[in-house]
């Protein structure tokens, strides 16, 4: 596969909870040999053991987990142990980015602190937290950030602690401010969930330590990184580490969106979450760039805490130690250095010049002179005259180039030149070619070393500002600062007397060294202008070519700009090399490996001092994009491209490559798009290509017998009822039939009718929702689809692959007179997550096989043909939908599971293609046309369905469904997962239901029984939530639930509370679904945006009326105004040329 950068990614305090790593504490030993180590470590400090309270056989996964002396060391130890398991099995981070607490997980893997330094630094804070600040917390919340800026009870009680995507911030303040905040934000309707911590972090809260704890740093010993930090202090990736970094790290907001966005302006990469829950691969899939290659991977969660990931993680990313070093080479930022005059020495180019004759017998041809002889044996010493030096070292770095490319068969991201070698560093970004930078470094030495009687000197151990401050007080104003090469390592250039002279002064004023240097003039100084000036007259009628690669210059320490060529290498004979500031800059954009390419180490020592003395320069990546967006090739995050032809120096002038035809693919149609003008011969030929029936998969379209490529998808209760599958099927296109909350003969009942009621040959399908709690009712579905011959299963709120998922394909396995297998049993697996999808597109798990062999459930030819194909046979990507939701966007996931399935497709060698289709949002035919120019092969509508004649549930409900817009909507708990957190998308106008939802979820996560409750809180629930008592509720509870659950609740309070809770979410889907009277806004009516959007489109029609609305007639509108908008959309742009100007039909 394709090995993209590794980063790891450790997260804080919130994400914590007794048992947490358990599994691979008792199952890999690296883990618990490191889990003992660290655990030494804690009880040498505290005299406590960690492994003990966290694994505490009475300690339950529920249970809070908040005392900051233990869970501190905890997260840190976990997080380590993991990443030591992925070390060891050659899983090496190329970055790594931690938030807060996970800041020192980072920092400790990146080498920059030891593990015995970052423990008792954790313990510190601990103690120190525990003993000084007050009692304080944090609360996540889900909306915009410019609500804090907006709202004053927000910016006056609270302080913004952290921006983790769009719509995902987090506050930090008092205990108290903190109930206030959250009493306003439910009035407001605005979804907020309190984090498990005891105080008030990033805030001011913890101030009152500061002063100790920063002392106590100052003990620490902060190294140079061997892996890159991507800070979330400063979204900045760092080389170097202050010395307070530690305290910032918990004191300032955490930016984990600007963090991942900096990285991604470098690379892409794959993002492992190696925190407790998993917490950051979710904010990273939110935060993911679009069209962005990059994937995040949760290892560890507290709702799975015996998964088997990590061995098919490891096993998947593993590499070798060499491959490991290889890829963090190549993913990895790079800049080449060209070292300038000073660097000379007889030898160099050894080797050089045999393997590059040609170029070196032009050298000596522009020269007069042979360049091999001068360099290596120097017959006439003239290797140091200013005229010599710099066309031969300007070969000699060209020649060093060339191989230095050849050999690691990449190009770098950036280069730069010390004076002189700032042509070389023109000519590798192909600005110029070799001829003419010779003949320009030619002329330049010339001109440069008729300026006589000048000198220059090393000064080190005073900065700039002291030099000059030396410089006017002792009448020196002569001299000119020509190089600055480090922060107390700078280049002064004058007359040879003068330079003479300041030699005592600088020695008695501080300095440690007075180097005179071997020069024969004042470089870099006023004394050049007449060469300055010479200089402009040669070069002024020279063409230079665009950027391939950015260049560093001299004279601005920023990278060139096409207009700014002439003028920087001109200035740059005068002006001085600003070269501590290059490296600043380079490491501000993140690049980490520095490679000088041509004689000596000069350069390569600079720099080494360099990022030991100073930090990054803040760089506006945005900003940088647009000067780097000048050039043909931008190199920043990937490697330049290679040339047409093999790796050779460009003798004539670079010319302007031609753009290749552009290639447009809508359904089975391909235009090519040739430089012809003559658009509209093609623009006549293309009219009316694209229909209703030719969009999406043909293939897809044959295989379910469908005329278009719509389904219709499932909606639970039966809301996608027996009479919609049925008026999809007549109408040429498939509906999934709802099975979710209805018992099964129900289900086999609305089955029967269907089958009944549709001709042979019709598609038509069934939704099975992933039971979480029963895996027995799924079982017992699967009986009943087979009984029932279905052949189409609707897969949703899946997160891995289920034995009877497995067992439902298996049974429609055989071979067909080619010998591939075929599936008689579909399964379109409706999916959000990028790993989810990865299982499905997966042969099925061997254990899962071997499971349902040794039931014999399976026979051993079903077990071996289930080998061989993919569980899915589509995937339906859901972007924000209605009910279930990870609030994905089509944008993003699309092109992202469609290069995952190219992936899969050629791991597994599958001889036929899985499909993939677009669902969430999809309510208009501009986002029709959207989801299939992404690359769908179908589209799956759910909301606007449940707004017509045929949908399963109450008029009242498509009444107020009828009203809605866009922003009509918001988030609630999902009462299946209730004690999870999980999500659903619900109808917010009119209704009290989601304030309500949120706040049940709220108080669960905040007490552990319902005595806890206040009063008031506990008559509000009852009078206005419930319309009747607990005790009415649970009574009625227990007359449902089976035994075993009521028995739970009676001994565990907070079970008993859960069950109360999720009463009311049965409660609102009942009065929505009956259309009941006896309280209207606590209908629960799942439904997305995409509604809102169809609302707006059919404004003013005979749709505007939901009783004219019938399935069928909506989804042939949707897919012939898609077709007629496409067919618009591209005639529109032929004419224009805009896109294709010209072309054929292939």
């Amino acid at each position: 596969m394709d090995r993209k950068p590794i980063i790891f990614m450790f997260s804080g305090q919130g994400s914590q909870y007794y048992q947490m790593g358990r599994h691979l504490y008792e199952n890999e030993a690296v883990f618990r040999k490191w889990m003992h180590n660290l655990d030494v470590i804690v009880h040498d400090l505290v005299g406590i053991s960690i492994v003990h309270k966290l694994y505490h056989e009475n300690k339950h996964i529920r249970e809070p987990f908040i005392r900051l002396l233990y869970t501190h060391p905890a997260i840190f130890m976990v997080e380590y142990a993991l990443a030591q398991v992925f070390i060891a099995n050659g899983v090496e981070p190329d970055y790594v980015l931690g938030t807060s607490l996970g800041e020192y997980t980072a920092a400790c893997i990146s080498e920059a602190v030891t593990i015995e330094d970052s423990m008792t630094c954790l313990i510190k804070q601990a103690k120190l937290i525990e003993e000084k600040c007050p009692s304080g917390g944090m609360t996540a919340i889900m909306d915009e950030a410019s609500l804090f800026e907006q709202k004053p009870i927000l910016y006056n009680q609270s302080e913004l602690a952290a921006l983790n995507f769009k719509k995902h911030f987090v506050i930090s303040g008092l205990s108290d401010s903190l109930q206030q905040i959250e009493s306003y934000l439910e009035n407001q309707n605005i979804l907020f969930q309190r984090i498990p911590v005891s105080f008030g972090f990033h805030s001011r809260c913890i101030d009152p330590i500061k002063d100790e704890f920063t002392t106590f740093l100052k003990k620490i010993d902060i190294r140079m990184p061997k892996i890159p930090i991507v800070s979330c202090v400063d979204a900045q990736i760092r080389n170097f580490l202050p010395q307070d970094y530690l305290w910032s790290v918990v004191r300032q907001p955490i930016l984990f969106q600007e963090a991942i966005r900096s990285i991604e302006n470098v690379t892409s990469g794959y993002y492992f979450d190696l925190g407790p829950s998993g917490t950051l691969a979710h904010f990273f899939k939110k935060n993911t760039p679009s069209g962005s290659t990059s994937k995040s991977i949760p290892i560890l969660s507290a709702f799975q805490p015996n998964n088997n990931r990590l061995e098919n993680v490891l096993q998947e990313y593993k590499s070798s130690k060499i491959d490991a070093q290889k890829r963090r080479v190549d993913g990895r930022m790079i800049a080449y250095l060209f070292p300038g005059q000073g660097s000379q020495k007889k030898g160099m180019g050894e080797g050089l010049f045999d393997e590059f004759r040609e170029i070196t017998n032009k050298a000596s041809g522009i020269l007069g002179y042979c360049i091999k002889e001068l360099c290596l044996s120097d017959p006439n010493q003239q290797l140091n005259q200013t005229q010599y030096t710099q066309p031969a070292l300007y070969t000699v770095n060209a020649l060093s180039y060339l191989k230095a490319i050849s050999d690691s068969d990449r190009k770098p991201n950036f280069v730069a030149g010390h004076s002189l070698g700032e042509y070389n560093a023109l000519f590798a970004a192909g600005v110029i070619d070799f001829e003419t930078g010779l003949q320009l470094v030619k002329k330049r030495g010339e001109l440069m070393s008729q300026a006589t009687n000048g000198g220059m000197a090393a000064i080190l151990g005073l900065t700039q500002e002291a030099i000059q401050k030396i410089l006017i007080e002792n009448d020196l104003s002569s001299i000119d600062i020509a190089n600055l090469n480090g922060l107390k390592q700078i280049i002064i250039s004058g007359p040879v007397s003068d330079i003479a002279k300041a030699q005592g002064i600088f020695e008695s004023s501080g300095a440690t060294m007075y180097i005179p240097l071997n020069v024969s003039g004042a470089f870099h100084s006023r004394y050049m202008l007449e060469a300055k000036q010479r200089f402009s007259e040669y070069i002024g009628n020279l063409n230079f070519q665009s950027f391939r690669i950015p260049v560093i210059s001299n004279f601005t320490a920023r990278p060139y700009r096409l207009t700014e060529i002439k003028t920087n290498i001109i200035e740059q004979i005068v002006q001085p090399v600003r070269w501590t500031e290059s490296i600043q800059y380079l490491m501000g954009v993140g690049v980490s490996d520095f490679l000088e390419v041509g004689p000596g180490t000069v350069l390569s020592k600079l720099v080494e001092k360099i990022k030991r003395e100073v930090e990054p320069l803040k760089v506006d990546i945005y900003k940088e994009r647009q000067v780097w967006g000048e050039m043909d090739r931008m190199a920043v995050g990937m490697e330049v491209e290679p040339n047409d032809e093999p790796v050779n120096p460009r003798l004539s002038q670079v010319q302007v490559m031609e753009r290749p035809a552009a290639v447009v693919t809508l359904n089975s149609s391909k235009v090519t798009a040739q430089s012809s003008t003559n658009s509209v011969a093609l623009e006549r030929s293309f009219s009316n290509q694209i229909t209703a029936e030719s969009l999406g998969d043909s293939e897809f379209k044959e295989d379910y017998s469908l005329q278009y490529a719509y389904l219709a998808g499932g909606m639970y209760h039966g809301i996608s009822s027996k009479e919609l599958v049925v008026c999809m099927a007549k109408s040429g296109m498939m509906g999934f039939f709802g099975t979710g909350g209805l018992d099964l003969q129900q289900t086999e009942d609305s089955i029967r009718y269907i089958q009944c009621h549709i001709a042979h040959g019709q598609a038509y399908g069934v939704n099975l929702v992933h039971n979480l709690r029963n895996a027995e009712r799924e079982n017992k579905m699967i009986d009943l689809l087979l009984r029932m011959q279905v052949r189409n299963v609707e897969a949703s709120a899946f997160l891995t692959v289920t034995p009877s998922l497995v067992r439902f394909h298996a049974k429609g396995l055989k071979r067909d007179s080619n010998g591939n297998v075929v599936t008689l049993h579909k399964i379109i697996a409706k999916v959000s997550r990028p790993e989810v999808a990865e299982t499905f597109l997966s042969p099925a798990p061997e254990h899962i096989l071997q499971e349902l062999l040794k039931k014999n459930q399976i026979t051993p030819e079903e077990a071996e043909l289930s080998r061989e194909v993919p569980v899915a046979d589509e995937i339906c990507v859901e972007a924000d939908s209605a009910g279930h939701t990870d609030g994905g966007v089509a944008y993003t996931l699309i092109p992202s599971m469609s290069r995952l399935r190219n992936e899969m497709m050629e791991k597994y060698r599958y001889h036929k293609r899985v499909r993939i289709g677009a669902a969430g949002g999809i309510g208009t035919p501009e986002a029709a046309m959207a989801a299939f120019m992404l690359g769908a092969d179908f589209i799956l509508t759910g909301s606007i369905n449940q707004c017509t004649v045929e949908a399963g549930t109450s008029d009242r409900v498509k009444d107020l469904l009828l009203q809605m817009n866009v922003q009509d909507t918001d988030y609630a708990p999902a009462g299946g997962s209730f004690e999870m957190g999980s999500k659903v998308q619900v109808l917010k106008k009119g209704l009290f239901f989601p304030s309500r939802a949120n706040k049940l979820h709220e108080l669960y996560r905040r007490y552990n029984s319902l005595d806890e409750i206040d009063e008031q809180t506990l008559k509000q629930i009852q009078e206005k939530y419930f319309k009747r008592s607990i005790a009415e509720v649970y009574q009625e509870i227990k007359t449902y639930y089976p035994a075993q659950e009521i028995e739970k609740a009676e001994q565990n309070p907070k079970h008993k509370m859960a069950l109360v809770f999720r009463w009311y979410f049965g409660y609102g889907t009942r009065l929505a679904l009956s259309g009941s009277e006896e309280s209207r806004v606590d209908y629960q009516i799942h439904c997305g945006p995409a509604l809102g959007a169809f609302n707006q489109w059919v404004k003013g029609t005979e749709l505007d009326n939901w009783r004219n609305r019938h399935v069928d007639k909506i989804g042939i509108k949707i897919m012939k105004a898609t077709a007629d908008l496409l067919n618009d959309k591209i005639h529109s742009f032929l004419q224009n040329q805009t896109i294709l100007g010209g072309g054929k039909y292939e």
